[in-house]
């Protein structure tokens, strides 16, 4: 086989010296490529040799030269407290040959502080021996970011906690459930459970089909309607929820994760039925109000009737004119009930009660009276205060109480049947001092629809007969007046305790006798009765002339201010409720026809103290003979 031929030497140079200008213009490009790359990356990097002086580096801080860096070593520009760590490092990869990492802090191009996060990787050297590099990237944005994420995390959960929301999602596909932890503390479970086992273990019995058709409706239409109800805890308290949420869907319209939270509303059901039975019990208050004033109307006409025929019957009928005048007297007292419960009262005598006392005294009083098997037990803590009540007003707010319970007593056979009478100070959380009286009870308690309405004027769950269901009523309106709150806890069978929180006063002064005045004759005197039940006027006329006064009567305030017009009055019986002008206008023009008149409003209703002081007196309707006529001689005497 034949050699090739030589190349000339001449040609040979010249592709040698081709080949060397191709392959410095390749290591040129490379160069430049990896100078471009090294500028562009977010990171600088730095190559330290086996005694870990630093050879090479990518960028410098603008204030540095690479003279003062390269040949240093490279721990010299590591924070000193970093040093450990990143030692360790540089160790752990020559050592392995393996890239570590670790976190620093150092000067930023500006030269604030700025947050890195350092790989360290081992490069083998020319001379076989083992050095490094590093690539420091800047994290500072995404430490910022973290913080930033640290902190909306930490305000959405305090925003949660504080609105007792508690958030759960359920994957329809994997079924994977997720409860955090303010949900499970809600429902007092340490379980997730899905939607169906949430209704049939969670929910109230009564609730349930109403949360199942919402969940059904939400698979449906892919939305979550607000739905209320109420879940039972494991330790049987139960709770008001609201559970909210949204239906995730996929490309075909299909749920595939329901995703949301519920919110423990259950004291602002609260207060949204403490407003309802307020608003109702105010209108219940003016229907009453209209009611027990025309029952008062009634009963003046029933009352004077009567009394005026006890003077004229014979002795055979008299006791057909107690039964009457009786059954009279407990149709005024249930319409003073009403009146009470109305607000139709005056304002509430606020003199100082040591409410201690009195319940000792009351309790005293039903021991007696109640049945002998029932035990009264009445304690009186030694910081009890004065209530800010009249005796009156406490007494009949006691004795209601105790005969409710005594009537629970009654209902149930109990082994050792028991009234419990507890008068203590109890402060509230603004720190509030109030006079607490709690009656306790041990009877058959009282269902759920009967704590709602047990404040209600007529409502009872005694037997016919029994009672007229205005003891509580009054006593709530009794409180209510007195500034104070009543309320009940009870259920079937364990008995109730109603409890009565009034403000405290302090101990009253010892009141003076008033002097007595000497009697005066009224013979004569000139009466004009104002009022527009004809009934009313003719049994006034009757009863006051028969005691020598000359009465005249008006039907309204024209016909009152024609009859003084035409001759004066010595007294002026008014009432304050007349149609037409009110009471209080039609006063003023009576006062100026008749300067020296003693004025009495004569009406169903109680006044307000600043009406009281506008006139010389106030009789009340229905009001017995001797009464009244004992009040127009004061008033024609001038002593009113």
């Amino acid at each position: 086989m034949s050699q090739p031929e030589a190349l000339p030497t001449a040609e040979l140079e010249r592709l040698r010296a081709r080949v060397a200008e191709l392959e410095q213009a390749s290591s040129h490009q490379v160069t430049t490529f990896l100078q471009a790359l090294l500028e562009a990356l977010p990171a600088v990097v730095i190559r330290f040799d086996a005694d870990l002086r630093i050879r090479f580096v990518s960028r410098v801080l603008p204030g540095l030269h690479e003279r003062d860096i390269l040949g240093a070593p490279a721990l010299d520009f590591i924070p000193r407290e970093d040093r450990a760590r990143a030692l360790a490092a540089i160790q752990a990869a020559l050592g392995t040959g393996r890239p570590e990492v670790y976190d620093t802090a150092g000067p930023g191009p500006n030269g604030e502080s700025r947050s890195y996060q350092v790989f360290v990787a081992p490069v083998r050297e020319e001379n076989e021996k083992m050095g490094g590099c590093f690539v420091a990237i800047d994290t500072s944005h995404l430490r910022e970011r973290e913080r930033t994420l640290a902190e909306t995390e930490q305000k959405l959960r305090i925003a949660l906690a504080s609105t007792k929301l508690g958030l759960w999602s359920w994957d329809l596909a994997s079924g994977e459930l997720i409860w955090d932890d303010r949900m499970k503390q809600l429902v007092g479970r340490a379980d997730s459970l899905n939607l169906p086992d949430y209704v049939e273990q969670v929910v109230h019995p009564d609730d349930r089909d109403e949360v199942r058709r919402g969940g059904e409706r939400a698979m449906a239409t892919g939305r979550v309607e607000a739905t209320p109800h109420r879940i039972v805890r494991p330790d049987g308290e139960v709770r008001w929820m609201l559970t909210i949420g949204e239906v995730e869907l996929d490309a075909a319209g299909r749920p595939v994760r329901l995703t949301g939270g519920n919110l423990d509303i259950t004291e602002q059901r609260a207060l949204e039925e403490q407003l309802r039975r307020s608003q109702k019990m105010e209108a219940v208050g003016q229907l009453t109000a209209g009611i027990a004033h025309n029952f008062n109307n009634m009963l003046m006409g029933i009352l004077p009737s009567l009394e005026l025929l006890r003077r004229i019957v014979p002795a055979s009928h008299m006791a057909l004119l107690d039964d009457a005048t009786s059954a009279a007297d407990r149709g005024a007292d249930m319409v003073r009930k009403l009146m009470t419960f109305a607000g139709q009262r005056r304002s509430p005598d606020v003199r100082s009660c040591d409410a201690g006392a009195l319940a000792r005294h009351i309790v005293g009083m039903c021991e007696r009276a109640f049945d002998r098997h029932i035990t009264l037990h009445c304690e009186v803590s030694a910081t009890t205060t004065h209530a800010r009540a009249s005796a009156a007003d406490l007494e009949q707010i006691l004795m209601n109480l105790l005969l409710n319970a005594r009537d629970a007593l009654l209902e149930v056979e109990r082994e050792r049947p028991q009234i419990d009478v507890l008068v203590g100070n109890e402060s509230d959380a603004q720190g509030i001092t109030r006079v607490v009286i709690r009656v306790r009870d041990n009877g058959s308690g009282m269902s759920d629809l009967a704590k709602k309405h047990a404040f209600e004027p007529f409502f009872t769950s005694k037997e016919v007969g029994r009672g007229t269901g205005l003891g509580l009523a009054t006593s709530y309106a009794l409180v209510r007046d007195l500034g104070g709150q009543i309320d009940i806890e009870s259920g079937l069978g364990v008995g109730t305790t109603v409890a009565v929180h009034l403000p405290t006063t302090a101990a009253p002064a010892e009141a003076q006798p008033a002097a007595s005045l000497p009697a005066q004759s009224a013979a004569g005197a000139q009466v004009l009765v104002v009022d527009d039940e004809p009934l009313i006027r003719r049994l006034t006329q009757q009863v006051l002339e028969e005691k020598g006064y000359r009465v005249r009567t008006a039907s309204d305030g024209a016909a009152a201010l024609a009859e003084l017009a035409r001759e004066p009055a010595d007294v002026i019986l008014l009432d304050r409720s007349m149609p037409g002008a009110p009471g209080s206008q039609l006063l003023r023009a009576l006062r100026e026809s008749a300067p020296t008149a003693k004025v009495a409003y004569f009406t169903g209703q109680e006044v307000t103290p600043d009406e009281h002081s506008d006139v010389d007196a106030v009789i009340l309707k229905p009001i017995h003979i001797d009464a009244l006529e004992r009040i127009v001689a004061d008033l024609a005497r001038g002593r009113a």
